[in-house]
């Protein structure tokens, strides 16, 4: 038998352990270990704080706005297609949601409420911030009324919608120049707001009250060419959602709840997708008991995420995201939290996550190496 040494090494409690076993002639290896502050150089030290540094990848394509840090603020999260691997992207403690992805999947944009969701008051900011949840930026905050933004599929234009001439009308904000332009007039006329870019960036799809009931319409992104596309309902107890279009283009998916007179019962919950070219309109029928608040779609023309209550006449019941098939009509459960989850958007791709979570591990790895 020759003489010889093995090593090897782990991580332990913030530092890195080697262990050496000397096999010499006609005796038993004799293991001894070493600490990384007594073996390692500086040099190697900071090559470690650097590899802790490095972002972690994750599949995370959904990002939604939720309760569930204390039942009253709203903040950012970001989970892979399956509910898994969720992380918390702000800590505002304030309403944060309405998010959409940036077409580059690095940056999210976002409203932020400053009066928790009273809808009585108004008092928002529109943001953008990176995926791993650093660099947030304040992008419009010159009107308390400025809500629900989305971005073009260039990432050079923000739609949403605002009472800055005494109605809810659609805005579009070049960021890069900021050149703002009003689209819709509304004024003594109706409303119009929640507003979904076409895939292409030439025609933006919104909702629309006025002389037609609630209506969804869509025009070029210049603000011409109006024209509805849903029914007209006048007059009816019809509440609609928020248009999102496919990847396609040729269809639109929208929530159509239909109440009594009264308003005090729910008659029908339906999700439409609708075609943008014949008008012809797919429903798919819910619960009447369920809450359909907010879509978007997934990779294909076959699957969308719903934010959704199962039941609203349930004091328990509360609002979770679901990812639906449209051919076999499956529901699938991705979140269950007691405090409620919002408003999802989806992109496609591995994403770069380095969450608020995620730093405060490292940083006490970071602070384990330097004692």
């Amino acid at each position: 038998m020759n003489n010889r040494v093995e090593s090897s090494y782990s991580y332990k409690r913030g530092c890195i352990l080697f262990r050496t076993s000397a096999f010499l002639k006609r005796s038993c290896p004799v293991p001894q270990t070493f600490s990384i502050h007594s073996c390692l150089s500086g040099t190697i030290k900071t090559l470690i704080f650097l590899l802790l540094l490095l972002p972690m990848v994750s599949h995370a394509k959904i990002v939604f706005s939720s309760k569930r840090i204390d039942g009253k603020t709203r903040d950012l999260y970001v989970m892979e297609d399956d509910g898994s691997n969720v992380h918390r992207i702000t800590n505002s403690k304030f309403y944060d949601r309405s998010p959409r992805w940036f077409p580059d999947g690095k940056q999210i944009l976002f409203e932020r409420d400053l009066t928790f969701g009273n809808g009585g008051k108004f008092d928002a900011q529109i943001f953008k911030i990176d995926v791993s949840g650093r660099n947030e930026q304040l992008l419009i905050a010159d009107h308390p009324t400025d809500r629900q933004p989305a971005i073009s599929p260039d990432g050079k234009h923000i739609a949403f919608n605002s009472k800055r001439a005494g109605e809810w009308d659609i805005y579009v904000l070049n960021w890069e120049n900021e050149h703002l332009t009003q689209l819709t007039d509304n004024l003594g006329r109706g409303w119009s707001n929640r507003v979904d870019w076409s895939p292409d960036g030439k025609k933006i799809a919104y909702e629309h009250e006025g002389e037609d009931g609630e209506t969804i319409r869509i025009m070029n992104a210049d603000g011409t060419g109006k024209r509805r596309l849903s029914p007209p309902q006048p007059g009816a107890p019809i509440f609609l959602g928020a248009p999102r279009w496919s990847s396609s283009g040729k269809n639109i998916m929208y929530p159509e709840m239909e109440r009594t007179r009264d308003l005090k019962s729910i008659v029908s919950m339906r999700l439409i997708i609708q075609d943008v070219s014949s008008k012809r309109r797919d429903v798919h029928e819910f619960p009447k008991e369920a809450l359909l608040a907010s879509t978007c779609w997934m990779g294909d023309e076959r699957t969308v995420l719903l934010s959704l209550k199962d039941d609203w006449t349930d004091p328990k019941s509360n609002y979770e995201i679901y990812r639906y098939d449209l051919t076999n009509k499956k529901l699938t459960n991705l979140t269950n939290e007691p405090s409620g989850d919002f408003m999802p958007d989806w992109i496609s791709g591995p994403l770069t996550v380095f969450t608020l979570d995620k730093l405060t591990i490292r940083w006490a790895q970071l602070k384990s190496i330097y004692k």
